[in-house]
């Protein structure tokens, strides 16, 4: 996990608890949270109005393509 998060999300996420957001929101914690959630980060209208909670498995299929999953994301 730890591999993938450097490879993939750390340019644009931080993982930390109080964690800055950057170009993404911070991923601390996203686990049973609802999409669109982090305090100070301004999320598209797709990820602040779909009513996702973001579950390991739909994560999961979120990842795989962002884009399909949830039209309008800025998630890339």
């Amino acid at each position: 996990g730890e591999k993938l998060f450097k490879g993939r999300a750390a340019q644009c996420h931080t993982a930390t608890k109080g964690g800055a957001n950057g170009v993404g929101p911070n991923l601390f914690g996203i686990v049973h949270r609802p999409s669109g959630k982090v305090e100070g980060f301004t999320y598209s209208k797709a990820n602040a109005e779909s009513g996702v909670v973001w579950t390991p498995e739909v994560l999961d299929v979120y990842l795989e393509n962002p884009k399909k999953f949830m039209p309008g994301t800025k998630m890339s």
